[in-house]
């Protein structure tokens, strides 16, 4: 039977072929999905079919495809269920139901939420009750574990009366060993479980901490609350943490172990299936609407539920309709392939009927053709796992041998200890710090920033472990930069590493002395630092790693750094983007960075803002030196630029479109490189050497008849090494004017410095802000911070420090109005509500910050970046400060500046 043959309900194949790819759907790209909820005329027998169908595939033909529970419909003339007996009968057919090779299913949390509910009212003492309540559990437990019953039995009777002399000698030795402290370690364990941080394990702390306004210390103490007669055992709180028990143990069944065999073949989602839903206060109803609740707060991504003969819904939980099977199946299709937003709802209500005849072959269809589809190995578990032990054995063995005569492997101080990563080609480790893992092994001030940021960490840990009700735990927020490349041309300090660093350690300082001072409305924030290898080679994988971090560690709402305009950059981006993660770029400048997703908020000006104003500068300045003293302006423009570069040709493009607009002429000059050039490559004179490259330029420069300046959109290493050539080509190369990009300014954080390469060097270059000229509490903020850590050295009026500053500052903005929007729920603030005020924007309207007005939004057709953000072109000195000789944009959201230069030159419009 073809499924084009089924006629007894409309759109059948599709839904069936929905459900099929969500239950086998693979783990990281899961996300919620709405209950079904099948709803028919009284007496109809559709859902019901539905269902059962369903219930065929699951089972297969030979063996079971996916776990799951089955609840037939209760007779009408049935007593309605105890309230455990549904949770017991589905816990205990998920267990019965796994797939073989998956394992067995272990319910810890549940289990021991179930010890609780079903222990007899505790009497005696108060300070007791706890331990009771602890002995009684650890009884149940022995039901589950045969390890803890096995040594329970070792340790023979509770008391030592009667029998012989070695039994109450072997009772009073073994009792304590095999008995007491297993109950005691068991008791730990439990409220480490209970009440441990993480995504679904920590649903407990924050329902006990509602209850009672101070965080739980032990579950036991907070758990007596659900025994029989407590504040805690009414019906529907039962429900409620059972539910949640239930629901944080199947998504941590799910989520895979490398060395347990067993989870790596658990690759589907655990179904629910209820055959009759019934009224609004049925006891199946009431399981449900549980279930939505739960599996939206523990944002819970590997259960299925479908439930038939809804015949009432509760009119207070939104719900999905969708007109038939077909529309429904699209609905899930788009969960399938895009995930359910946030405050999406979470059921969907789909109406069936019968067939006129061909409802019992319909019934078929669904239950035998086709079967689910589930990956199958050719090694079962126990194979894989005496195969890896046989490995490990001579992998050890040949090792040992090894480590007798190779003098290299003693070298284990250049190992990667410390860090969460493996180490890139160059011996560099990349990833997460962890510690006092050293990042950058010849940059030791990158070092002691690290030391800054890991004391502000344990700070803000200490503050806030133990906070009352209505104030916010830490949100953790991830810098992403390049470490590696050591003392070479591409270090950190010359990358803008170091400068980045000390702006996220200020910032963090600053938000977290108001946060912790302050009565409640300002969320602490704790920083990681990630290192994403030379010229951000690493950065898509070390992105893996961020994200499968945060799906462990639900406090990360948001990412900052990606300082440098690179393809590899691009791949970072668009990972992190597909995972939900919020990200807020410090220097990075290419228009193409907005246009890799919908997560990533720009706090620098963008290239094409840069070359407008660049354009406009070389049209109007008097920049080029004359043998009389008196600077004319530039009637040639050499423009130098990497096309291999994204941010180099980026900027250049959109230079000589705006320069050549205005009537000028700008050729453009290609370094030479190994590269291969980005999809739209600038067109120009390319050259073997950088030596070549100075020669032209000298020719050009030199000739008198025209005034000449260079354009320099090249990185900032690539302009020092061109200056020595241009030098060693011939004395008589003269005085040289450059205007450069911002990439420029790297080359002034180091000691050798462009006028040591070439003394009669005229440089002007683009900055992003000069916070010693921007008014305002931000910039005023940041120079106070500044200046009392590291005093007023050279990298203070920077802007690759003041960057990163702002984009901390701007997502600390974001996170604290997602907080007050919560309604100062800890549990509700999450990366989803970060997002969402982010793209709708600041709630101020923008943010005044080190480097001018910020304001980002999404909303309206923006892309994500300020439109008039303060850009400012400086003229450098190799003696003292830079002067700022033009100045165009916001400075506040009341100093906006559209004029430029002695001559009132427009500013461009951004």
């Amino acid at each position: 039977m073809a499924t084009g043959d089924i006629p007894a309900y409309a759109g059948v194949e599709r839904f069936v072929e929905a459900f099929d790819k969500l239950v086998a759907q693979p783990r990281r790209s899961r996300s919620r999905v709405p209950v079904v909820l099948l709803t028919e005329d009284a007496g109809g027998q559709a859902g019901r079919r539905i269902v059962r169908g369903l219930r065929g595939r699951l089972r297969g033909r030979s063996e079971v495809l996916a776990s799951h529970a089955y609840v037939p419909a209760q007779s009408p003339q049935s007593a309605e269920p105890p309230a455990l007996e549904l949770f017991e009968q589905i816990a205990m057919q998920l267990a019965e139901s796994m797939p073989a090779g998956t394992g067995q299913l272990r319910l810890p949390g549940y289990r021991l939420l179930h010890a609780v509910v079903t222990a007899t009212a505790i009497d005696g003492p108060v300070e007791h009750r706890h331990s009771e309540l602890r002995n009684h559990c650890y009884a149940e437990h022995r039901r589950w574990s045969k390890a803890a019953d096995t040594l329970w039995w070792l340790g023979g009777r509770d008391q030592a009366s009667g029998g012989t002399l070695i039994e109450t000698v072997w009772n009073l030795v073994a009792g304590p060993l095999f008995q007491s402290l297993p109950r005691w370690l068991f008791g730990i364990g439990a409220s480490r479980r209970m009440l441990g941080r993480g995504r679904n394990r920590r649903w407990y702390a924050e329902w006990a901490r509602l209850q009672h306004g101070t965080p739980p210390k032990d579950f036991f103490r907070s758990a007596l609350d659900h025994v029989p007669g407590g504040e805690g055992s009414d019906p529907e709180r039962l429900d409620r943490v059972l539910m949640h028990a239930l629901l944080a143990d199947l998504d941590g069944a799910v989520r895979r172990r490398r060395a347990n065999p067993w989870r790596r073949r658990r690759s589907t989602r655990f179904v629910l299936l209820f055959e009759e839903a019934g009224a609004s206060d049925s006891r199946v109803q009431r399981f449900l609407r549980e279930l939505r609740s739960a599996v939206e707060d523990l944002r819970c991504t590997s259960v299925i539920a479908v439930a038939a003969g809804v015949r009432s819904l509760a009119s207070r939980i939104p719900d999905i309709v969708a007109a038939d099977l077909a529309h429904a199946g699209a609905e899930l299709t788009l969960v399938e392939r895009q995930g359910m937003r946030a405050g999406q709802p979470t059921g969907i209500v789909v109406p069936v009927r019968e067939g006129p005849e061909d409802d019992e072959q319909a019934a078929y269809w669904i239950g035998r053709f086709p079967t689910l589809v589930a990956p199958s190995r050719r090694w079962g578990p126990r194979t894989e796992v005496a195969g890896a032990a046989v490995a490990a054995l001579v992998a050890l063995a040949v090792a040992a041998g090894l480590l007798q005569g190779l003098p290299w492997v003693q070298a284990a101080k250049n190992s990667c200890a410390g860090a969460t990563f493996l180490e890139d080609e160059g011996g560099e480790c990349v990833g997460f710090a962890a510690g006092k893992a050293r990042y950058a092994k010849g940059e030791k001030r990158i070092g002691a920033v690290l030391d800054q940021i890991n004391r502000q960490n344990k700070q803000v840990s200490e503050a806030t472990a133990d906070l009352a009700a209505g104030r916010p735990h830490f949100r953790t927020v991830v810098y992403l930069g390049p470490f590696s490349g050591g003392e070479g041309d591409e270090d950190p300090v010359r990358g803008g590493t170091l400068p980045e660093l000390r702006g996220v350690a200020l910032a963090q300082k600053y938000v977290n002395e108001l946060a912790l001072k302050g009565e409640g409305d300002r969320v602490p924030l704790y920083v990681l630092v990630a290192n994403a290898g030379h010229l951000f080679e690493h950065a898509p994988k070390v992105a893996d790693s961020i994200i499968r971090r945060a799906e462990r560690d639900s406090s990360i709402v948001g990412v900052v750094g990606f300082g440098q305009s690179r393809l590899a950059t691009y791949r970072a981006i668009r990972k992190l983007d597909a995972a939900g993660i919020p990200m807020l770029g410090t220097s990075g400048t290419a228009d193409a960075l907005l246009d890799q997703g919908l997560h990533y908020y720009q706090t620098a000006p963008v290239d094409s803002r840069a070359a407008q104003v660049m354009a406009s500068f070389v049209e109007h300045a008097a920049m080029v030196p004359q043998p009389d003293g008196k600077p004319v302006r530039a009637a040639r423009v050499e423009l130098v630029a990497d096309r291999t570069d994204p941010y180099s040709n980026g900027l250049a493009r959109s230079f000589q479109a705006d320069y050549t607009a205005s009537g000028g002429s700008a050729e453009a000059l290609l370094v030479p490189s190994d590269g291969k050039p980005v999809s739209d490559a600038l067109a120009g004179q390319s050259y073997a050497t950088l030596g070549d490259l100075a020669e032209r330029v000298c020719a050009a420069v030199g000739s008198g008849a025209t005034p000449t300046a260079v354009v320099w959109t090249g990185r900032a290493s690539q302009f020092v090494n061109f200056l020595e050539e241009y030098r060693k080509k011939s004395d008589n190369c003269p005085e040289l004017s450059v205007l450069g990009g911002d990439d420029v300014t790297n080359a002034l954080l180091t000691g050798s410095s462009p006028w040591s390469a070439f003394d009669r060097l005229s440089l002007y270059y683009i900055s992003h802000g000069n916070a010693a000229e921007v008014t305002g509490e931000g910039a005023r903020s940041y120079l106070e911070a500044y200046g009392d850590t590291y005093g007023k050295d050279s990298m203070r009026l920077d802007p690759h420090p003041a960057l990163a500053w702002d984009a901390l500052r701007y997502l600390s903005e974001a996170i604290d109005e997602a907080w007050v929007g919560t309604g100062r729920s800890d549990g509700r603030l999450d990366r989803a509500l970060v997002q969402a005020v982010l793209y709708q924007g600041l709630g101020g309207g923008g943010f005044n910050g080190a480097t001018g007005r910020i304001d980002s939004r999404g909303v309206t057709g923006g892309r994500r970046l300020t439109a008039d953000k303060l850009v400012g072109v400086l003229r450098g000195s190799p003696k003292g400060a830079a002067e700022t000789v033009l100045f165009c944009g916001a400075v506040t959201a009341s100093d906006v500046r559209v004029k430029w230069g002695a001559g009132g030159y427009d500013c461009p419009a951004g």
